[in-house]
């Protein structure tokens, strides 16, 4: 299965574009949405997808400066290019940042399909770092979980697979090493300031090997200060903001910037409090709050998705039902409405 992430600012073409690639055969997976660069470059440190198709032109950080990031830290991700006919100057731009293909608008299914197909042999060669990333993304998941020789074996043995595996070159090795680090190294600087972020700066000069015997030193110096730390006042405070916002078009970046801590930091925190990520904490929030509205037989489905925080009816009709089993016309039956 090849996870897709669609970058779309218009909900409604977002919204064309995910159920374009559900609806093609050949093991293509939508993990995530996002209406800008910005957004989307937070997700793919969450999500880590494999395909990512994004619009060119988008307010804040549009497509193209997206695909500089994702080439700039090499990143295991095939990007995909939608452009307009007055925008072929950006497009020449995005080739020289590895994208892949390039979609017209309006985009057709066919094109879509011809597209994803085009990146089937970089797939396989990025199959073997991408499968590390997911490895290394469910050990920052659960690594609160861990404690003393628990944290220390699984670590170790992460660290040691990364060396071990031969099919990764030199180059991959690093990045996916200076990845993990810097999940490491920003979780630590988001709690303790005053942590010196040299050591980071030091890979080149000192080698990834004492670059992680140093990061793992200084974890298990501040793991005990760490577990200490009140973060369950900050999640809690920051799901009563979604919970009184969920109507808002709201990001992850949204929420880190108005409790000021960093986005890494609060997407694990935030898993490890509430059991969800983040989009599908809101997405529950916003289904439930639709539940309510659908009781009120005056008002049409469109208008509790827009009340809700869907901007387009065919998104909230598929997170609907993702969520409960059955769509938002089938609980209105199940309610005799």
């Amino acid at each position: 299965m090849y996870q897709v992430m669609v970058v779309e600012d218009e909900q409604w073409i977002r919204g064309a574009m995910v159920k374009m690639v559900e609806s093609i055969d050949g093991g293509y997976e939508v993990v995530a949405e996002a209406g800008n660069g910005e957004e989307a470059l937070d997700l793919i440190f969450e999500v880590w997808p494999t395909i990512v198709i994004t619009d060119i032109k988008m307010p804040k950080k549009d497509g193209l400066w997206l695909v500089q990031e994702i080439k700039e830290r090499n990143l295991p991700i095939i990007p995909i290019i939608v452009t307009g006919y007055d925008q072929f100057e950006y497009a020449q731009q995005a080739i020289r940042y590895g994208v892949s293909d390039f979609l017209l608008k309006p985009v057709i299914e066919s094109e879509v399909l011809n597209a994803l197909k085009g990146t089937i042999d970089r797939l396989k060669y990025h199959h073997t770092m991408h499968a590390f990333l997911l490895e290394i993304q469910e050990f920052i998941n659960q690594i609160q979980d861990h404690s003393g020789h628990d944290f220390l074996k699984e670590l170790l043995k992460l660290i040691k697979s990364l060396y071990d595996t031969k099919t990764l070159s030199v180059g991959e090795r690093h990045v996916l090493l200076k990845i993990f680090s810097g999940k490491m190294n920003d979780l630590i600087v988001s709690i303790f300031p005053d942590f010196e972020r040299k050591i980071l700066c030091d890979v080149e000069k000192e080698g990834v090997r004492s670059h992680f015997q140093q990061l793992l030193e200084q974890w298990m110096k501040c793991s005990t200060d760490l577990l200490k730390n009140d973060s369950r006042s900050v999640i809690r405070n920051a799901c009563e903001f979604l919970q009184q916002n969920y109507y808002k078009d709201l990001s992850m970046m949204d929420v880190t910037d108005r409790f000021n801590i960093s986005v890494s930091h609060f997407s694990l925190l935030f898993k490890k409090h509430t059991g969800q990520t983040f989009v599908n904490y809101l997405n529950t929030v916003r289904i439930n709050k639709a539940k309510e509205l659908l009781t009120e037989n005056d008002l049409k489905i469109y208008e509790i998705a827009e009340m809700v925080g869907f901007i387009s009816p065919p998104h909230f009709n598929r997170v609907f039902k993702q969520i409960n089993g059955y769509s938002p016309k089938e609980y209105r039956k199940i309610m005799n409405l």
